[in-house]
């Protein structure tokens, strides 16, 4: 049977759940008619589900350019890696752009030359710039995820007309991406036994890590609940990063942790610091594990999908005292970390990939299905 050829380009060096979710988000597609390529330095990051890897040629004297002519150089550079992956495993039917247009770029500078079809993934906030709005109006399919749609109309104001911005927005190619957690991969079950917490998430500032380690110096050695911080470090970005690790009694640091799974099994409190996060991964794993998540009421996505002292404990965004007495009075009360837990964890029984991810499967399969009776046709 002939199957169609699917790109994927990595150019973030670390990984994140923007990986995670189109790593699920390929799974659901299936294989038996599809290949899929990942143009990709960092190959630990994904699941290995059948896929084809390709080296991600790129200059580590650009690798950090966002803007300029720096920025276009770095993805002229980056788009030799497509060429060599089109040489190397063959005619590229459909291109995915796994994280936003404004780091894809290196697939819309290709396209009218090799040819293929551009589904665009959008799992944080787009940049407003003439390129990136060129990008969106482009590609064949964009998957957005709710959050980032105010900045994508923001963007779009670059090039369209606001009567244009709704008819786009409202289009057939133009959907709402849900994120969802594979059954293969579902978090264990976490103990009640004794509360421990966990912090899990990147350097990168508005992370929060700071926030974190300031609202758990504030709490008595005493009365500290053992604490696992598991965190990447990433690499080639501008972006400010926080200090790790910091010695604080009672807190154990894991960098990149092969065994995440197992850590927080071992843990019951899951701790988000973020600012405004666009969705969230960690916190549906530590939810699907039975964690009581305890968030910033900033009105993020799950801001507005948790209740307080019922399925989430929030407390005032940027505020780490009050983060502090949140921890301490968790700390003294298993009975309701593992209440809150469970009701976070019926939440997150609803978010499995093969439901969330079928919207979108059914488009990019009925996208690629004239692909192959294309190929039929020319035999």
């Amino acid at each position: 049977m002939n199957t169609r050829h699917m790109v994927v380009i990595d150019p973030i060096a670390y990984c994140g759940g923007s990986k995670i979710a189109t790593d699920n988000l390929l799974a659901s597609l299936g294989s038996e008619q599809l290949t899929v390529t990942i143009i990709t330095n960092d190959k630990s990051s994904w699941s290995l589900r059948g896929y084809q890897f390709a080296t991600l040629i790129e200059l580590p004297i650009l690798a950090d350019k966002e803007q300029g002519v720096s920025y276009f150089l770095r993805h002229l550079v980056l788009a030799i890696s497509i060429i060599a992956a089109r040489w190397q495993y063959g005619k590229i039917d459909v291109a995915l752009g796994a994280s936003g247009p404004g780091v894809d770029l290196s697939l819309y500078l290709l396209q009218f030359l090799l040819g293929y079809s551009i589904i665009q993934l959008v799992h944080g906030p787009v940049a407003c710039s003439n390129t990136i709005a060129r990008c969106l109006v482009r590609a064949k399919c964009i998957f957005y995820l709710k959050s980032t749609l105010p900045s994508i109309k923001c963007c779009l104001q670059k090039l369209l007309s606001q009567q244009q911005i709704a008819t786009f927005v409202n289009g057939d190619r133009f959907l709402e991406l849900n994120n969802g957690l594979s059954d293969t991969s579902w978090p264990s079950q976490c103990q009640y036994r004794a509360p421990k917490i966990m912090w899990a998430a990147s350097l990168l500032k508005w992370k929060g890590l700071d926030l974190f380690i300031q609202a758990m110096a504030t709490i008595a050695e005493e009365q500290r609940p053992n604490t696992e911080i598991c965190f990447i470090r990433p690499q080639s970005t501008k972006q400010q990063i926080s200090h790790a690790p910091i010695q604080l009694n009672n807190i154990i640091w894991h960098e990149k942790p092969p065994h995440l799974d197992s850590i927080r099994a071992n843990c019951n409190i899951f701790v988000s610091t973020s600012i405004k996060e666009p969705f969230g991964l960690s916190i549906l794993e530590a939810m699907a594990a039975g964690h009581c998540i305890v968030i910033p009421d900033d009105n993020a996505y799950w801001a507005q999908q948790l209740q307080h002292d019922v399925s989430c404990i929030k407390y005032q965004q940027g505020n780490a005292f009050d983060l502090a007495n949140k921890l301490t009075e968790l700390g003294d009360n298993i009975g309701q970390i593992k209440k809150i837990g469970r009701n976070a964890q019926a939440i997150a029984s609803r978010y499995r990939a093969t439901q969330q991810y079928a919207p979108a499967q059914r488009v990019v399969l009925t996208m690629l299905a004239p692909l192959y009776k294309e190929k039929t046709n020319a035999q």
